[in-house]
């Protein structure tokens, strides 16, 4: 990842760099051993896996790596790409784990990686620092500044849906945590990780963030973790409201939603909309109740989440024909009908119990050329 000086004329170089409206999908996977406890082996994974087949990273976590999609047109390609990965992961003998967070991991059970920025993520984070926690990031390119400031802020709205959707971690600590994400809440305790705000313009994004990053003693704006963020040095926005899928096709469909209300919102007047703190709120209840959640719309009125999700696929139908992710954005109808990650989770521990349900992520994380097993 570019780092990139806060204030310097780089931050506006990478606009427009690629073809605009490109997509690239960054994926954050736990290591777990033959017991299914986290496993420090991220440096020899990232090491043995092969290189021709993408980009794999390590992690904050000796227990964790990030593969990234290359930039490509829409989500097929980018999922695609991240099915090879998750192979040539496996392949290594990685056993991986596609999920928000480890549902029984004790809290300090995971050791972090010795590389600078994450010992000074250590250093400022203390014990904040609990436990491991994955999401998926999606970057889509945009042509020029103006139209970053104005995508990103209208990408605002949906945060609380999106984290809704993509629930995928209702336990920690070997408990039912009670919510649909942990890991957002948990991430929240994070400085710098709140919900996005809105800004005038592109000079408005320079000033705030480059008081953010004096004020936090850091050196470049990768390290303001908001919700959705303008990325100059890549030249795109980056949603990252979504736990970490264990199934590829679900991700695909995430992936395939925030393509198309980028792109909407990129053409769209933004008007008057939810103020951030409300949508903080709205959020906080989308990772608390999933898709059960009565979520704030973009007019500011209480909607169940399930409503508000058809109606914003509706709007994403009329330009995925354009992104070419029409049968990905059909992932999402399914996710509605079949319920969110957190849900199939607490269905599986029921059945399975907890040792059941780790065989069970680490199964479905790894099945990347045949259908997911059933629950």
């Amino acid at each position: 990842m570019n780092q990139v000086e806060p204030g310097t004329d780089s931050w506006q170089s990478n606009f427009g760099s690629e073809d605009p409206f490109g997509l690239g999908i960054e994926e954050e996977l736990l290591l777990v051993d033959d017991e299914n406890a986290l496993a420090e082996s991220s440096v020899a994974t990232r090491d043995e896996a092969d290189p021709d087949l993408g980009d794999v990273t390590s992690e904050l976590y000796r227990a964790m790596v990030e593969d990234r999609s290359d930039v490509t047109r829409n989500a097929g390609d980018a999922v695609a790409q991240l099915r090879g990965l998750r192979r040539a992961l496996t392949d290594t003998g990685a056993r991986l784990m596609a999920v928000g967070v480890h549902p029984a991991a004790a809290p300090g059970s995971a050791r972090f990686d010795d590389a600078s920025r994450y010992a000074a993520i250590q250093d400022t984070l203390q014990g904040i620092l609990r436990t491991p926690i994955c999401g998926q990031h999606v970057h889509v390119g945009m042509p020029d500044a103006e139209t970053a400031v104005r995508a990103y802020n209208g990408i605002r709205v949906y945060i609380p849906l999106l984290n809704a959707l993509a629930a995928n971690s209702p336990f920690w600590f070997g408990e039912d945590s009670g919510l649909a994400s942990a890991r957002t809440v948990i991430f929240r305790s994070y400085p710098r990780a709140a919900m996005a705000p809105a800004f005038e313009n592109f000079e408005h994004f320079s000033a705030v963030t480059r008081q953010v990053c004096l004020a936090a003693g850091v050196s470049d704006y990768t390290h303001i973790w908001w919700d959705a963020r303008i990325h100059p040095g890549l030249g795109t926005i980056e949603v990252r409201a979504a736990d970490t899928q264990f199934d590829l096709r679900r991700a695909g469909g995430i992936a395939a939603l925030i393509h198309c209300l980028v792109r909407i919102e990129a053409d769209r007047w933004q008007g008057d909309i939810p103020a951030r703190e409300a949508l903080a709120e709205s959020s906080f209840q989308a990772t608390r109740h999933g898709l059960d959640a009565r979520l704030l719309d973009r007019r500011g009125e209480l909607v169940p989440a399930r409503e508000l999700a058809r109606r914003t696929l509706e709007s994403a139908a009329e330009v995925a024909p354009e992104l070419g992710c029409v049968d990905e954005l059909g992932e999402v109808w399914r996710i509605l009908e079949r319920g969110t990650g957190a849900d199939i989770q607490r269905e599986v521990y029921a059945e399975r119990g907890m040792e059941g349900l780790l065989d069970f992520l680490v199964e479905i994380s790894s099945e990347v050329a045949r259908p997911a097993p059933s629950v």
